[in-house]
């Protein structure tokens, strides 16, 4: 019987696509490696599809999908990251920084995953802590703007935009660790408000697709970056009554079993 069927070919195409993205950055196109995460987005969402119309859905293909997240929403956009604070002839200083940098998205995303993985992170209907997608989109996001700016603003004064996000990178790395509910699509059922945002953020999505394609300007990248603060601070509003019953300690058990285990043992 054969190992990979047609969901786990498609699972594979997201670790491709972040691999290319990866290869991009190395090469200097920073910006079209931002693309290719979201382009690898796509596959990874149509591989449930996919599974579901094949009635192929099994264990192995949810490890596999696992593995291909932590490879395109954590590895590959350590090396996007790397590639924008790197600077060419910059001195041991840049690349100190430019590693570092490349290795938030790498250290968070596999604390997060041994973490999830080891003591079971699993609230219904709830992300807990910023899904990898998510903080790897907001990375990008926040790049494109950096590219953005580069058509307006001298290029001496481009660096300090660069250090002012060091700390919002470093603070978005560190929410991968944290208990904060996010709204998940794994065994909800969307309500009316829910429903009207997810419509509404494909049509801006596909409108700032055309935009940038037309004008060669990163307009998809910015509509990105908004949609992400939508889904972090508004998205809230829209939770159904009861959606966070037991959360409170559900997250105080966890903390309590982490800590437990954290404990020297002998």
């Amino acid at each position: 019987m054969r190992l990979v069927h047609l969901k786990d070919v498609v699972t594979l195409g997201n670790v491709a696509i972040g691999f290319l993205s990866a290869v991009l950055a190395i090469e200097g196109d920073v910006q079209q490696a931002c693309y290719l995460i979201m382009v690898a987005f796509v596959l990874d969402f149509c591989d449930g599809i996919v599974a579901r119309l094949t009635k192929m859905s099994n264990e192995f293909g949810k490890e596999l999908d696992l593995i291909a997240d932590h490879v395109t929403y954590a590895v590959c956009p350590a090396f996007v990251l790397y590639a924008f604070f790197r600077i060419e002839n910059g001195g041991f200083v840049n690349a100190l920084v430019a590693y570092c940098m490349g290795m938030v998205p790498l250290v968070f995303g596999c604390v997060r995953h041994a973490r999830n993985e080891v003591y079971d992170i699993d609230f219904p209907r709830f992300f807990l802590g910023t899904p990898r997608p998510v903080s790897a989109f907001y990375l990008v996001s926040l790049i494109g703007v950096g590219t953005h700016l580069s058509e307006f603003v001298p290029k001496e004064y481009l660096p300090y935009y660069k250090y002012f996000l060091i700390p919002v990178f470093i603070w978005i790395g560190w929410n991968n660790l944290s208990f904060r509910p996010f709204l998940s699509h794994h065994g909800r059922k969307f309500n009316k408000k829910l429903k009207f945002f997810m419509s509404a953020a494909v049509v801006l999505l596909v409108l700032s697709g055309i935009a940038t394609s037309l004008t060669n300007k990163p307009w998809l990248l910015d509509c990105l970056f908004f949609e992400m603060l939508v889904y972090t601070f508004l998205t809230p509003l829209c939770f159904d009554k009861g959606d966070l019953d037991g959360y409170k300690e559900y997250v105080a058990a966890k903390k309590a079993e982490i800590a437990e285990d954290m404990k020297p043992k002998g």
